[in-house]
Formats: structure tokens, C-alpha cells, sequence
């Protein structure tokens, strides 16, 4: 289809116009949800807007996986099978393990399809949560409303309820048992602390509960209802050996780890305090930990000040970093790491300039991609250019190490994206060490990973690289955030 008449399709199913427009922008989610209404059976018809925000969903959310059932999920939504974006998330996660044919019946159960949970059991299921933790409230007060709310979206005769429906009876329940708000419920602003949080490696490492450290008394709703409410319980990110999810389970416990990781290359925007708020946010509501980690991997944009007025912004802000930690803390298992990926062929030496590999991913005008004359060079042939790069036999520019993924993926975080290249310019950390830095692309996840993070919570400029994220993660075998 044309972009117009995408536009007019996606308005059938309920999308306003400008949202409609910015899917169509969107060239891997357009076609995933063109499909998605094509297999529900609405692209001629349309669907009330209920039902295309269920499709929408399914579009913008189905796993690789999951992906070879589309056309039965999408037919679940249209005849009413999956009725909410729970079930919608439930249905891809069971079809993400299930077999060449889905059972009806085993898909309907692990779906909650047709249960219906009445007021009165969420009255008494509320009522029964309460009760096991009415001392804590009693003492707590409404600075543990968030984890209660928390708790009881995961009560199992909870599980397919109303999510309003329980939090307004949760909220009259904890009314009546404490009273409205008082004196005692003021937020009271917390003393800057004057020692700098300690600069921890965390990897395989057992994490344990810090001291109270926030006055905040209350957990905003964002993090309890709507899509943040609905992210997995640690334990619940799929992996490619099941030993690296009880491996991270152990060390930390099954808490809630996130981080909000910079790059100290300037002073924070607006921007910086949504996602920090996020992701301290999101560990706070749910008993966890977050991490401030810089991600000082391009020494030459990066400054001291940076560094200070990132700390700074943060404590503003109302938030105390668990630990503090530099994605330079890595560089030596991230340069093991490189080795061990071209040892798997998954890498290459790769001697072409910026130019010729943006004519290779199709240039300006978007043409046909072509893979690199280095591609397939042999893996020791790689390993030793890769030496000579870490050794400074290369000016700058002159050869990188890129992954090798899917040069023809409708994903340009596919196109063999650059792992590592050479930088003559001392690091504020490591100093003369390395001339070769490793790249956020491939930095990211990989520090995501050694540092047990159970939540890599984005930026929507990011939604594509979660895919090559995930891509590096299982090639080399390690955990998956």
C-alpha cells in the first residue's frame, strides 16, 4: 500500500490521524500492523476503535517468537477472545513457546479468556492483602500505598481484573484502615548526603537491599497503571539458555534493577528527567534498585563537568543512585567479549570508510544494501586486524570491527552495525590504555547484562535497536535484559 492509504487504513481501526501518520513513518511497524489487520479481517471493514487499539498492541509488541502466530492472535482479538492489552501481552508470551498449532483450549486458560472477576472478589481479595500487611500500613502509611497496588496487580484472583477497578478499591480499603492523608503524609525533602556513592562492578555479584534512602511517601500512579504497570516480573525475560536467567535470579534476588545511563558529553534537557524519573521511579515502586551508570565510551566529547553536573541533576531530582557505575569498568571484558564474537563469526574486520558503508546500506536515496567485501574474511584474518587496532597499527577511521547481522532486515540496526573503532584520545578514567573504544550500540546491552539489570527502560528513539540488542546479547550466550 501507499503511505495514503496506509494512513486511511489505520484511521478505520480507531488511530487519529496524527498517530496514524507517525505509524506510517514507522516502516517495520506499518507493515506489522497492516498484516496484524489484514489476518483480524478488517481491512476493507475497519473495527470500533477498542478493537484497533488491541491490534495496535499486538502489532507493536509481538516478539520475534510469537511472530509465526500472528494471524491466530489477531483473529483472538477480533472475535473477542482477548478482550484487554493483558491478555493481548499474555497471548504473545504463550505463543512465544507454543507449537506449530495453538490449543484452544490451553491458550484460553493461559489468556484468562472469558473470566470474568466480579466487585466482590476484588473486595475480598483486596481485604485479604491488607489484612497480611496491615501493621506495615499502619506504620508506613501511605508510602507503601505504591508496593501494595504493586502486590496486588500480581494476586492471582486478581490476574484479569480491572486494573481501576482494583486500585480504587485498594485506595477506600487503606482509606478506611489509616484515615485521609495527614501531617504524617507530607513529603519532607531529604539533606544532600555528602559522601559520593561507591563506583561498583556488580557483575555475578549478590545484590543487597541498601538503607531507606528516599522521603518521597508516595509512588506515582504512571508506574502502577497503564504500560509501565504491565512490564514483566523479574524472571520473566525469555533466554536463550535457561541457566542465565537462575544465574541472574541468584544474584539478585528477583529485585526490580534498572539504570538511567548517560553519555556525560553535556548538561541533561528535560528529556533526562523523564527517563531518570522512569527508571528510579520504576525500581522504587516495585522495592528495587537503580543504578546511575555514565556511559563514558567516546573520550572525546566527554568532560569532567559532565560528570558532576549528571550527579547533581539526578539528586535534584529527588533520587540517590544505589551504586555509581562507568561503563569504562567494563572495558576489558567488552574487548574479551569482541574476541569471543568474531571467534563465533559473528564479527568482522571491516576496512571501508564512512562513506562507502552508508552507500552500502543504500545511501541517501535508500537503494539496495550490499554486504561488505570484508564480511566473510576468515575469523583468524578478523582476529588479527582486530589486534593490530587494539596495538594502534590503524589511524583513525582506517579499520572498525562491525557485527555481522542482516544487511537486507527492514531494520537499519540490523545493517551490521560497528562494534568498536580506533580513537587516539586519552580517557578521563583509563587514560593512554585503549585506542580502540567500544560503541553504545554494543556497549549498551552488554553492560545492561554484567550488571543484572532486569528492566532496560528506553527512549522511543531506541524502540528499534531492541532488536539488535537482543541480537548480542544471544550470540554471545550471556544474560538478556
Amino acid at each position: 500500500m501507499e503511505d495514503d492509504e496506509l494512513i486511511t487504513l489505520f484511521q478505520a481501526i480507531g488511530l487519529k490521524e496524527q498517530r496514524a501518520k507517525d505509524t506510517v513513518k514507522n516502516k517495520k511497524l506499518a507493515l506489522a500492523l497492516q498484516n496484524t489487520i489484514s489476518e483480524a479481517g478488517f481491512t476493507r471493514s475497519g473495527c470500533d476503535k477498542s478493537i484497533g487499539d488491541l491490534l495496535y498492541t499486538l502489532a507493536s509488541t509481538v516478539s520475534k517468537d510469537a511472530s509465526p502466530h500472528l494471524g491466530y492472535l489477531a483473529r483472538a482479538i477480533s472475535d473477542n477472545r482477548l478482550t484487554s492489552s493483558d491478555q493481548v501481552t499474555a497471548a504473545i508470551k504463550f505463543a512465544e513457546t507454543a507449537n506449530e498449532e495453538i490449543n484452544d483450549e490451553e491458550f484460553n486458560r493461559a489468556c484468562g479468556v472469558g473470566v470474568v472477576v466480579t466487585p466482590d472478589q476484588i473486595t475480598a481479595a483486596i481485604a485479604s492483602h491488607l489484612e497480611a500487611n496491615k501493621d506495615a500500613l499502619i506504620s508506613e502509611r501511605y508510602k507503601l500505598l505504591g508496593p501494595l497496588l504493586a502486590q496486588a496487580r500480581q494476586i492471582p484472583e486478581l490476574r484479569w481484573s480491572n486494573g481501576v477497578a482494583v486500585k480504587n478499591e485498594l485506595e477506600k480499603q487503606v482509606i478506611a484502615i489509616i484515615g485521609p492523608k495527614d501531617e504524617r503524609d507530607v513529603t519532607v525533602k531529604g539533606k544532600k548526603k555528602d559522601k559520593e556513592p561507591k563506583s561498583t562492578s556488580v557483575s555475578n555479584q549478590k545484590i543487597s537491599t541498601p538503607p531507606v534512602e528516599s522521603k518521597k511517601n508516595s509512588i506515582p500512579n504512571m508506574f502502577l497503571e497503564g504500560e509501565l504497570s504491565k512490564l514483566h516480573k523479574p524472571g520473566g525475560n525469555k533466554q536463550i539458555k535457561p541457566e542465565l536467567m537462575e544465574q541472574h535470579l541468584k544474584a539478585t534476588g528477583g529485585k526490580v534493577l534498572t539504570r538511567f545511563p548517560p553519555e556525560p558529553n553535556g548538561f541533561l534537557h528535560i528529556g533526562h528527567a523523564k527517563a531518570i524519573n522512569v527508571n528510579f521511579g520504576y525500581a522504587k515502586a516495585h522495592n528495587g534498585l537503580c543504578y546511575l551508570r555514565y556511559d563514558d565510551t567516546n573520550p572525546e566529547a566527554e568532560e569532567e563537568r559532565y560528570f558532576d553536573s549528571i550527579r547533581e541533576t539526578v539528586e535534584w531530582l529527588g533520587f540517590t543512585p544505589w551504586k555509581i557505575t562507568y561503563s569504562s569498568d567494563h572495558f576489558d571484558k567488552l574487548y574479551e567479549l569482541a574476541v569471543e564474537l568474531i571467534k563465533r563469526d559473528k564479527a568482522y574486520a571491516c576496512s571501508c570508510t564512512p562513506e562507502e558503508m552508508h552507500e552500502m546500506r543504500g545511501g541517501d536515496n535508500g537503494g539496495e544494501r550490499k554486504e561488505c567485501v570484508h564480511r566473510n574474511r576468515p575469523i583468524e584474518e578478523s582476529l588479527a586486524e582486530f589486534q593490530k587496532m587494539k596495538e594502534g597499527r590503524y589511524k583513525e577511521s582506517e579499520v572498525t570491527l562491525r557485527m555481522k547481522m542482516d544487511m537486507q532486515s527492514g531494520n537499519p540496526q540490523f545493517w551490521d552495525l560497528v562494534a568498536y573503532r580506533v580513537l587516539y584520545t586519552p580517557h578521563h578514567r583509563t587514560g593512554d590504555k585503549w585506542c580502540i573504544y567500544p560503541t553504545y550500540d554494543y556497549t549498551h546491552c552488554l553492560c545492561d547484562s554484567f550488571e543484572n539489570i532486569s528492566h532496560s527502560l528506553c527512549t522511543l528513539e531506541f524502540r528499534m535497536s531492541r532488536e539488535s540488542y537482543y541480537w548480542l546479547c544471544d550470540a554471545l550466550e550471556v544474560y538478556k535484559p
